[in-house]
Parts: C-alpha cells; sequence; structure tokens
C-alpha cells in the first residue's frame, strides 16, 4: 500500500522528528529540547553564582552574572514565543487531568517569568545607575535615567516575581522527578531526545 494513504501522524514517524523544528501535539522539537536544557543549566547557574556572590561578594562573579542573565533573556524570549505559538505534546501516560493543568501552567509561568526577571534586573541596574558589566570589560547600556524611586520599584518588582518563580522551578523538578521514579514513565526520556509512545 502506498505512504500517501497514511495519516501524518503514523507516516514515518522517526524520520518527522529528525527534521521537527517545532513542538506539535506528538512530541517536543530538537530545538525546544536543547534549549531547554540549556535555559537549566543557565538558570542553574545563576543560582549557584547568586549564592557564591552571598558568601564571597567579587566583581567577576558579578559580571559573569551579568553575562549568563544576558543570555537568558534571549533564548528565554524565544522559548517563550515557541510555546504560545505551537501545539504542547500530549501528555505521556494517563496522568490526572488536574496534574496536567498544573504542570503546564507552572511550565508557562516559568518560561514567562525567564524573560520578565532579566529585564527587570535590567531596569532595576539601570534606574539605581549601576554599570552592568560583563567579562572582557564590555557593558549592556542603562535604558532609564537614574532614579532611586524607580529602582527600588524595580527592585520590589524583581523579588515579588523571584520568590514564586523558585517555588514553581521547585515544583517543576518535583514534578520531574516523581514523573521519572514514581510514576515510572517516559515523561523524562522525551525531554532527552528520545522518542516515547504516548
Amino acid at each position: 500500500m502506498s505512504n500517501s494513504h497514511m495519516s501524518p501522524l503514523s507516516s514515518h514517524p522517526s524520520g518527522a522528528r529528525r527534521f521537527q523544528l517545532r513542538d506539535n501535539g506528538l512530541g517536543f522539537s530538537r530545538i525546544t529540547i536543547a534549549l531547554h536544557w540549556i535555559v537549566a543549566l543557565l538558570v542553574l547557574s545563576i543560582i549557584a553564582i547568586e549564592i557564591a556572590r552571598s558568601i564571597a561578594p567579587g566583581a567577576e562573579l558579578t559580571r559573569v552574572l551579568n553575562l549568563l542573565g544576558a543570555i537568558l533573556f534571549p533564548v528565554s524570549a524565544y522559548r517563550f514565543w515557541a510555546r504560545v505559538t505551537s501545539w504542547h505534546p500530549l501528555p505521556v501516560g494517563t496522568p490526572n487531568p488536574v496534574e496536567v493543568i498544573v504542570s503546564r501552567s507552572v511550565a508557562a509561568a516559568l518560561a514567562l517569568a525567564m524573560v520578565l526577571l532579566p529585564v527587570a534586573a535590567w531596569l532595576e541596574k539601570s534606574a539605581a545607575g549601576l554599570p552592568i558589566e560583563l567579562p572582557g570589560g564590555w557593558c549592556i547600556p542603562a535604558v532609564l535615567p537614574t532614579s532611586p524611586q524607580a529602582a527600588h520599584v524595580f527592585d520590589v518588582l524583581f523579588r515579588i516575581g523571584a520568590t514564586p518563580f523558585l517555588l514553581g522551578l521547585a515544583l517543576h523538578i518535583f514534578g520531574a522527578c516523581k514523573n521519572h521514579f514514581v510514576l515510572k514513565n517516559d515523561a523524562l526520556k522525551r525531554m532527552l531526545g528520545k522518542r516515547v509512545e504516548l
């Protein structure tokens, strides 16, 4: 029988996944998977550097932190755009509908927060008149005139956003561990780029 009569969902699934550039109902694209782990590495590195700075502040650590935030913003902006303009893959197995809604809401909120938090930090430092230095002597230009009142507002907004972001991140990691170790499904394997059966 000719392959022309096969449905789009059943024809050449492995080849379709290999060249898939956008998410669809069957799975995440290679781009999404790669950026997911890049962002995860960036966020964990930022958290680690913040902890290190609280113990031993240093100008070089601050420059590296600024660089990671500058990289995180455009990557996260693309991820959020791709998420809201693409079909989200169907869940693996037969999960609780409430858990699916919660997990997708948390993931979308995290994606948005990783766009807004770097912007809030940029605006806060600009308004405070603090140079945003990068390694190698580069600087990110300020976008606001110096204003202590505006700097305070953006600092408060950043802190308000950072707390639920960390809670959401912990919930996201908990959900991934539950899927892998308790439910023993292939959700984590799918985020590692493996083709799984829904």
